[in-house]
């Protein structure tokens, strides 16, 4: 393997999302040798398309081709995050108006969970109306935010 490490393969990847206003949600790495599997998490503000990760998977693969990242082999999985994983970004949040939100947040000294819908998002915090009352949350405060998947 090409002496080239995560944050490095994530800056490649990320040029190739970039090209075509696509987010790079994170990557993950794991295994070894001929076992080695590296999933690419994306997403953009409509949501992925089939079409998008087909692209990516072929460019991504490409790349690290070229430039021999793993030169022993290595498995590609391109695929968005998933309804369940954590809310990271501003627009990821503003994608979610309107749906219901469970938020764990840094109050004082204490952590607070939070269940509500999220009715607004500005550049420094979030505003989720429960059965009660409204609450603003600071996006510093925010330890955790995801989609309450309802079954």
């Amino acid at each position: 393997m090409n002496q080239m490490n995560i944050s490095e393969i994530e800056d490649l990847v990320r040029q190739i999302c970039v090209q075509k206003q696509i987010h790079l949600i994170g990557i993950d790495l794991r295994g070894s040798g001929k076992n080695r599997n590296l999933t690419v998490y994306v997403d953009t503000e409509t949501g992925i398309t089939l079409e998008q990760i087909t692209y990516l998977n072929r460019e991504i693969s490409d790349l690290l081709g070229m430039k021999d990242v793993f030169s022993d082999g290595y498995r590609l999985e391109v695929s968005s995050p998933g309804l369940d994983s954590p809310l990271k970004f501003l627009w990821q949040f503003k994608k979610n108006v309107n749906r219901e939100l469970l938020v764990t947040f840094f109050e004082n000294a204490d952590t607070r969970q939070i269940s509500g819908t999220l009715v607004k998002v500005t550049e420094n915090e979030i505003v989720l109306k429960t059965k009660k009352e409204e609450t603003s949350i600071a996006f510093s405060q925010i330890n955790k935010a995801k989609v309450k998947v309802m079954v």
